[in-house]
């Protein structure tokens, strides 16, 4: 199952979200999420950790075996009469791409440079078959440009979240602008919806028409302390009514961090797309035209 986060205008913490997505996804032991940073203006998740670029992992390492994969020369009934599934040994593929970071979390880091970056993005867009060898890859799209190769990759999902911000003129005018092109994307089978960042002094049923009548899947509020975390940085709460949430919640799960709202609204949003899975979103046969998204 693929994922993707993207936004329209800005960034409003796509790379924040997708991270946190992807640590919060249900776990099963053969489930291993990978985030794939596949912001074609440059990354931030090996600065962010200090994944060390010459290790040989990431964007541009799984671009270039998306060019060169060859596909797997056994068949279905092979793997299963010999005890492994297919899907363990296709999943292997994207993981030798990534790093894991402390906590688990894997990830494929783009390069900062935005030209790198551009051309590891472009290269999966027209060879994304590696991309879905996972069984749940999260892509951080970061900001989708009509045309680009970002905006190509979001076809190749099964679900996209759009983070935006209906409060900012900018956001709004941009999501209204950019609607029926997203939402040309559920004619091919995709499922999209929205993440609405901040506070909204609009209902969920306004931002909706706004956005061509699609759904509001979740609001991500303004977290300092979560984002923080999702950054490999520790920021103990400062505001009263967190640090009463997150002594009352490690009380009961000294290792729970879902006081912190970003990473509680991430968990729900992981929940959400994953139960999309069960519903058909995977299995779907896709019609052979190009969409571009903004």
């Amino acid at each position: 199952m693929i994922v993707a986060v993207c936004s329209l205008s800005g960034a409003p913490g796509v790379t924040s979200l997708a991270t946190a997505i992807t640590a919060c996804w249900p776990s099963t032991p053969l489930t291993v999420p990978v985030l794939v940073e596949a912001d074609a203006s440059g990354g931030d998740v090996a600065s962010w950790h200090g994944i060390d670029s010459d290790q040989g992992a990431g964007l541009v390492s799984l671009a270039a075996a998306s060019r060169t994969q060859a596909p797997i020369p056994v068949s279905v009934e092979a793997w299963v009469q010999a005890g492994v599934e297919k899907e363990t040994l296709a999943s292997a593929l994207l993981l030798r791409h990534a790093v894991e970071l402390p906590g688990g979390l894997r990830v494929v880091a783009a390069p900062a440079d935005p030209l790198e970056a551009g051309r590891a993005v472009g290269a999966l867009a027209h060879n994304p078959d590696l991309l879905a060898s996972g069984r749940v890859t999260v892509i951080d799209a970061g900001r989708t440009v009509p045309g680009s190769a970002g905006a190509a990759l979001l076809r190749h999902a099964d679900v996209v979240v759009v983070l935006t911000d209906p409060g900012d003129t900018g956001h709004a005018n941009r999501l209204r602008v950019c609607a029926p092109v997203l939402a040309s994307l559920r004619q091919e089978g995709v499922r999209v919806g929205l993440a609405v960042a901040g506070v909204c002094q609009h209902s969920d049923t306004e931002v909706s028409q706004i956005a061509s009548g699609l759904p509001v899947w979740a609001h991500i509020p303004h977290d300092p302390t979560g984002a923080a975390l999702v950054k490999g940085e520790h920021r103990p709460p400062t505001r009263l009514r967190d640090r009463l949430a997150a002594w009352s919640s490690q009380r009961r799960d000294p290792e729970g961090l879902e006081w912190m709202p970003l990473i509680k609204a991430a968990k729900a949003l992981a929940d959400l797309c994953d139960d999309f899975s069960g519903v058909g979103v995977t299995s779907r046969v896709r019609r052979a035209v190009e969409v571009s998204a903004a």
